[in-house]
């Protein structure tokens, strides 16, 4: 099966919704597994972000404050 270019940027924009989506879940965890796993989430999120900006130049994710 041939992945699309669509379906391409839409699994990275999911995956780019996953880290935000664990990086705001970190603070409810147990101090020592918040401290394991942030470093990993902020890299994957950096890489998924890098990507979709590597293949969909004008790529640009909006913050939302609440």
């Amino acid at each position: 099966m041939t992945t699309t270019f669509d379906e391409k940027i839409e699994a990275l924009i999911k995956m780019e919704v996953a880290c935000r989506l664990a990086l705001e879940s970190l603070p409810q965890l147990p101090r020592e597994t918040e401290e394991a796993l942030r470093g990993h989430i902020e890299t994957l999120c950096e890489v998924t972000e890098r990507e979709l900006k590597h293949l969909q130049p004008g790529y640009t994710r909006t913050e939302t404050v609440d």
